[in-house]
């Protein structure tokens, strides 16, 4: 009998289950919520080669461990080296530190625990029936108040990025971009998500702008150029203080400082849209209470 073929989603299946044992094997969470998954199939023909499909997958996961202490950066590295079948960013949190956090109405992590998808748990569930829906009555003005001061901030870094430009600082000119990228990234995902993001990498930031869109990563990634470019600018970020012999090209940084005020104009464009779409939550939420309250008053 010839053994069955699976599909290539089948076959990644099988794959991402052995690549979770592996995980939690490793550091043991009490649980792996998965919050986004967008996967795609490539399909490959030639008139000279096997035809060949491959697919490819990636997540973003919430790891919730029994303390407080954060291993991030550990776990990060661990998945960098172990999935090969696309890209899994990870935030990790302990538990205690997100029931309280749920406590405080976290948009973030009621989102998570009520839509996310439970991949693994340790010793059974975070007491999801007593996860309390996420009141949405101050989320656009905590949205506001944390793009007023990422994009300010990330505005002051594009204008030293310019400043270094006009002074032939290409090195330097880089890294205050890459600071720049920095900040507007950690500003998207605090206005969409509510989340705060306490890493630097790019890569990771990015990605986890991928799961409420997928326009900033396509800004700077995706394609063999694209890729090259992002490159420099991520290893100015330690390269431009620590090593003598880093280089930026004049076209190089020009081409840099272009995309950056491009990324600039849609994180402004998307985040005063994802403000107005709070704010009329908010519109929402209050008009039933409201009205409640008039009929009362007329009784």
């Amino acid at each position: 009998m010839e053994p069955s073929i699976l599909s290539p989603e089948v076959a990644h299946s099988v794959y991402f289950r052995k690549f979770i044992q592996q995980l939690a094997q490793k550091f043991e969470p009490l649980q792996i919520i998965g919050f986004s998954k967008n996967s795609r199939i490539n399909y490959e023909q030639s008139s000279f080669k096997e035809g060949k499909v491959s697919f490819h997958c990636n997540y973003c996961l919430l790891l919730v461990t029994e303390n407080a202490t954060r291993i991030d950066y550990e776990i990060q590295d661990f998945v960098n080296a172990h999935y090969q079948q696309g890209l899994v960013t990870i935030i990790c949190h302990g538990k205690e530190v997100i029931l309280e956090a749920v406590k405080a109405n976290s948009r973030f992590f009621i989102s998570v625990l009520t839509f996310g998808k439970q991949i693994y748990s340790r010793d059974g569930m975070l007491n999801v029936d007593s996860i309390p829906p996420f009141v949405p009555i101050n989320g656009a003005l905590k949205a506001l108040k944390h793009y007023d001061h990422r994009m300010p901030l990330a505005e002051g870094f594009l204008m030293g990025a310019a400043e270094c430009m006009a002074n032939e600082c290409y090195g330097i000119c880089t890294f205050m971009l890459h600071q720049a990228v920095e900040q507007i990234c950690s500003g998207l995902i605090r206005v969409h998500i509510a989340y705060r993001s306490e890493f630097h990498n790019l890569h990771r930031l990015l990605r986890l702008c991928s799961c409420f869109s997928d326009r900033p990563y396509n800004l700077f990634l995706g394609t063999g150029e694209n890729e090259k470019l992002f490159d420099v600018l991520v290893k100015s970020y330690s390269s431009a203080r620590y090593k003598d012999d880093f280089f930026v090209s004049k076209e190089d940084a020009h081409r840099l400082y272009k995309r950056v005020v491009v990324f600039m104009e849609l994180s402004r464009s998307m985040c005063k849209e994802k403000i107005e779409q709070l704010e009329n939550q908010a519109n929402q939420y209050r008009k039933p209470k409201e009205e409640s309250e008039v009929d009362h008053e007329q009784i």
